[in-house]
């Protein structure tokens, strides 16, 4: 089976549902699962469908010109995505191993509908690790003077193997805009501590400073301002004062693991919406 996601959000009004419905019906498709969601502080509404594309009675070019009619008339942003369509992913990783074994694990057992189609490193140390799963790897070293040049040839790297999602698997950088216009909305990154709080470098030294309670990590979409993207996932553990930095930081590698690649599933699966600074994202 074929099927396509679509998700759309527009001012709140009635008739949506009735509209997308008889769209996908009329295509000679059939729903399969729907979510809806009604943002109430702004009246915004945000839906996602999947729905079987076997029988569909037109080209999918005429789909979406189809769609975009209804689209445009209820002012409505939206995209669609079709299952047999293998989204390319790079990683960008430096030292740490952690969160890119589990990553390319995942892959490994085609627990995504995507293709690792490069690893992007400011350091050779995990070559080693890129040549085990077969993935091409790129050493691009990084110092201030370069930043912006290193970035583009980044970009063009990632342009010519067709890549639709860039996931910061402990990328120690600060991205330029060169990046960040390059995929915007399609960096997602994973931050070591509990966003807003501890922001920036050494946050679980941070948390034990502070003797909080709680430690956690984020995963967000990388924007212009550091670590304050829209956020994706977020877990939490509870520690208490007998816990050192060692600890935190063993016990927070397990966590950056399992959000990071929640984070990465939810954007392959279409399953996210992005309003503002947050993000709507179904299950």
């Amino acid at each position: 089976m074929i099927d396509c996601v679509l998700l759309l959000n527009c001012e709140d009004q009635s008739g949506v549902v009735h509209e997308v419905s008889r769209f996908i019906h009329e295509s000679g498709c059939n729903i399969i699962s729907s979510q809806q969601h009604l943002e109430e502080l702004d009246k915004r509404f945000f839906m996602r469908v999947r729905f079987d594309i076997t029988n569909l009675n037109c080209t999918r070019q005429d789909l979406t010109k189809n769609f975009d009619v209804i689209a445009q008339s209820l002012n409505m942003a939206y995209e669609l995505n079709f299952s047999d369509y293998k989204k390319k992913v790079a990683i960008m990783v430096s030292k740490y191993d952690h969160c890119l074994y589990d990553l390319l694990l995942r892959h490994q057992y085609g627990e995504w509908n995507a293709e690792v189609a490069l690893i992007v490193s400011n350091h050779k140390d995990l070559e080693s690790v890129a040549v085990h799963f077969n993935i091409p790897y790129f050493y691009m070293p990084i110092d201030p003077d370069n930043k912006e040049a290193r970035e583009e040839e980044i970009v063009k790297l990632m342009n010519q193997h067709q890549v639709n999602l860039v996931v910061m698997a402990r990328y120690m950088q600060i991205l330029t805009p060169v990046m960040l216009d390059a995929f915007p909305n399609r960096i997602i990154n994973i931050h070591h501590g509990f966003l807003p709080a501890f922001k920036g470098a050494k946050p679980y030294h941070q948390a034990y400073e502070k003797g909080v309670k709680l430690i956690g990590a984020t995963s967000h979409y990388a924007n212009e301002e550091l670590d304050m993207g829209p956020i994706i996932e977020q877990e939490t553990i509870r520690v208490n004062h007998s816990y050192s930095v060692k600890e935190l930081l063993r016990m927070g590698r397990d966590i950056e693991r399992q959000v990071l690649s929640n984070a990465v599933r939810s954007h392959l699966e279409d399953k996210i919406c992005i309003y503002k600074n947050r993000t709507i994202v179904f299950d």
